[in-house]
């Protein structure tokens, strides 16, 4: 398993770091301007490549490109690369460095709360193809996981939401506790960011995420927990592509329409039902969608890479911690769905 560093101290921090004989550095640009240059000192003169932000780089095109300045700066099998940056840098830098001849070190510095809490950890890497969701992608464990959690007052209050929907996801689905934590947060998350509340709640979930990667690396069963609200939520998010709208509101989205489905196939009680949807919404604004799309989205579905045998397979809920693994649904339930869904905006 990957070793990972939780701190709010920049020495140590700064200690790790000149540990590492690093060889590359991958960041975006908003990371570029605002964490690279505390970390690394102009004279160190180590490679830096930089990429657009948002999920638009997560592409072939993109990785070409990356593998380029690979050649370029003579990157080896010994050499070990930095992504610094949000879930995108991590996604495409991670399986850059395990494709390239045939598998590189690297080490995840996320710079983002769904990178900290989520897209960094575990091992999962990826691009994104014909506007699919990680279509093409490893599983390839970090040589080390650096998580500094001041890098996150850099961030908008939209980006904080977007990882905090993951976090949410992981009370829901292993610790209901943790989701009644959350639950009484204020929402305005930058309040609880300055008041240093978030530390806890971070290595919360770090902790959620590993043990679950623990028992099942490669998804073969269990850690298709962690798939919770991602197959409508990958849908949605799929199809407003151009909006640009942060993984983690689709994600919020998904939760709500895939707990609505557990609702109505009798597997979850209403009481449950509504405390999680209360919860989702308090953080999160339904997204707007007019009701002539939901067919349009409802497809995408089909394309989802969780499918088996044709069948839309997703990860629906019998309780709080007890989430139902590899549930065949039909097209009709998820248009059911996001039709309730869509209500919840009036």
């Amino acid at each position: 398993m990957e070793e990972i560093i939780i701190t709010d101290k920049f020495k140590k921090l700064k200690n790790e770091l000149d540990k590492i004989s690093i060889s590359l550095i991958i960041c975006d640009k908003n990371t570029y301007k605002y964490c690279f240059p505390l970390l690394f000192s102009s004279s160190k003169k180590i490679p830096v490549y930089v990429i657009n932000g948002g999920e638009k780089s997560k592409s072939i095109k993109v990785l070409t490109d990356i593998y380029k300045i690979f050649i370029l700066n003579n990157i080896s099998r010994n050499s070990i690369i930095i992504n610094l940056g949000g879930g995108v840098v991590t996604d495409i830098g991670g399986f850059a460095a395990s494709t390239f001849k045939r598998g590189l070190n690297y080490i995840n510095i996320p710079t983002t709360l769904i990178g900290m809490t989520d897209a960094a950890i575990g091992g999962k890497t990826g691009i994104n193809f014909n506007n699919l969701k990680n279509y093409i992608g490893t599983f390839c464990m970090p040589q080390k996981t650096i998580i500094y959690t001041d890098f996150l007052e850099t961030l908008p209050e939209k980006q904080l939401k977007s990882g905090f929907a993951e976090m949410i996801k992981h009370g829901i689905i292993y610790d209901k506790n943790y989701f009644l934590e959350l639950a009484n947060l204020k929402t305005n998350l930058q309040n609880d960011l300055s008041e240093n509340k978030f530390y806890k709640h971070i290595k919360s979930s770090v902790n959620i995420k590993s043990e679950i990667v623990k028992v099942d690396f490669k998804e073969e069963n269990f850690r298709k927990i962690l798939n919770f609200g991602h197959t409508v939520g990958h849908a949605i998010e799929s199809y407003l592509i151009k909006r640009n709208i942060p993984h983690g509101y689709c994600v919020a989205a998904g939760m709500i329409c895939e707990s609505y489905i557990s609702l109505k196939k009798g597997l979850l009680e209403e009481n449950t039902y509504y405390l999680i949807e209360k919860t989702i919404l308090k953080f999160f604004n339904p997204l707007k969608f007019e009701v002539e799309q939901i067919n349009d989205i409802a497809k995408l579905t089909l394309k989802d890479k969780k499918n088996e045998n044709l069948e839309i397979n997703c990860v629906l809920l019998s309780d709080f911690e007890k989430p139902v693994l590899s549930e065949q649904i039909s097209i009709d339930n998820i248009i059911e769905s996001l039709k309730y869904y869509t209500s919840l905006c009036r």
